[in-house]
C-alpha cells in the first residue's frame, strides 16, 4: 500500500490562466494484510521510504511540474492504472461503447420490456443500436441522438454505469460517479451501493465514490466515517460525518434533513422569507389579472 505526501501550488500565467505545480512530493510504501483493521489503513507510522521528488536524478529534468512521480514509479513496477473519464456524461445520455452486446441481465434490470440490446459500429459516435422489445420486431436506431426516443434516460445511463460497475468489480479499483441519482430512482442507486458492499460480488476490493442529493442513501452505510458532508456556511467545506454525528441512535438521513448537522438543511428564516415572497408575488399577479 502506497502513502503519498505532496504539496501543490497554483500560479497565474501572463495570460491570466491558472497553472498548478507540484513543489514537493514523497512516496512511501507499507505492507498490509487482508485482515488489517480499517482504523490502521491510513496509519503510516511504520513505513518504508521509496523516493523523493527532489532526488530522482536525471528523471527530474524530464518530469513536468504538474505530473506526479507516482506515474514513473508505477511504470517501473509494471503497476498500471486504467482510467476512464466520463464526466461529460453527467448531464448527457450517451452509451460510450461499440461492437458490444449489452448483457441481458443488465437490460432486464433496467427495462423489463426489452429482450436484447446491441451496439453495432466501430466507434460510439457512429454506432447503431439494435433494440429487441418483447413480442416486437427488432428496432434499429441509426444515431445516438435518437436513442432518447426509444429508451428512458435512466435506462441509457443505467447501461453505461452498469458496464462500468462490471469492469471495476472484475479488476478492482475506483468508480467515481458524480450525482449518482441523476435519472435513477432511489432503489436502483441503493442496489448499486449494495453490490459494492457485498463481499461475494466485490471480491477485488473495488471502491465506489459518489456524490448525491439523496439523504436517504446515507442509511445504506453502516459506518459514519465513509460519509462526507458538504456544507456551504460562509465558504464550502467538507466534513466527515463521524466528526459531527457521534450518536448511533440517530438515523443519518433524519439528522441531515432536520438540520441537526448544521448547514445541511435550509434555514427556517430562509424558508419563511421565501414563503412570504411567493405569497406576495402571487397576490400581486392575481390582482393584475382581475
Amino acid at each position: 500500500m502506497e502513502g503519498h505526501l505532496y504539496e501543490v501550488v497554483s500560479e497565474k500565467t501572463s495570460l491570466g490562466s491558472i497553472t498548478y505545480k507540484i513543489t514537493s512530493e514523497t512516496l512511501y510504501v507499507k505492507k498490509i494484510a487482508a485482515s488489517a483493521n480499517k482504523k490502521h489503513l491510513l496509519d503510516f507510522s511504520n513505513i518504508k521510504f521509496v523516493l523523493d521528488r527532489t532526488n530522482i536524478g536525471e528523471m527530474k529534468d524530464f518530469l513536468p511540474d504538474d505530473v506526479s512521480v507516482v506515474i514513473a514509479y508505477n511504470k517501473a513496477n509494471k503497476d498500471f492504472l486504467d482510467v476512464t473519464e466520463m464526466l461529460f456524461l453527467t448531464d448527457i445520455n450517451f452509451i460510450p461503447f461499440s461492437q458490444i452486446q449489452i448483457p441481458s441481465e443488465v437490460v432486464e434490470f433496467l427495462d423489463p420490456s426489452i429482450d436484447s440490446l446491441s451496439v453495432i459500429g466501430e466507434n460510439p459516435e457512429n454506432a447503431k443500436f439494435h433494440i429487441q422489445f418483447k413480442n416486437k420486431k427488432t428496432l434499429i436506431v441509426e444515431k445516438q441522438s435518437e436513442l432518447n426516443y426509444y429508451l428512458s434516460s435512466g435506462t441509457i445511463k443505467g447501461i453505461t454505469v452498469s458496464m462500468a460497475i462490471s469492469f471495476v468489480l472484475a479488476k478492482g479499483g475506483y468508480l467515481v460517479v458524480d450525482e449518482i441519482e441523476n435519472h435513477f430512482n432511489k432503489e436502483i442507486v441503493s442496489t448499486i451501493i449494495r453490490f459494492f458492499m457485498d463481499s461475494k460480488i466485490n471480491v477485488n476490493g473495488a471502491v465506489l465514490i459518489y456524490s448525491t442529493h439523496y439523504p436517504e442513501l446515507l442509511d445504506e452505510h453502516n459506518r459514519n466515517d465513509s460519509i462526507y458532508i458538504t456544507k456551504n456556511i460562509d465558504s464550502i467545506s467538507v466534513q466527515n460525518l463521524s466528526e459531527s454525528l457521534k450518536r448511533n441512535d440517530i438515523k443519518k438521513s433524519d439528522a441531515f434533513q432536520s438540520g441537526y448537522l448544521d448547514g445541511t438543511a435550509p434555514a427556517y428564516n430562509s424558508y419563511i422569507n421565501l414563503k412570504n415572497y411567493l405569497k406576495k408575488f402571487t397576490e400581486v399577479k392575481s390582482a393584475k389579472t382581475l
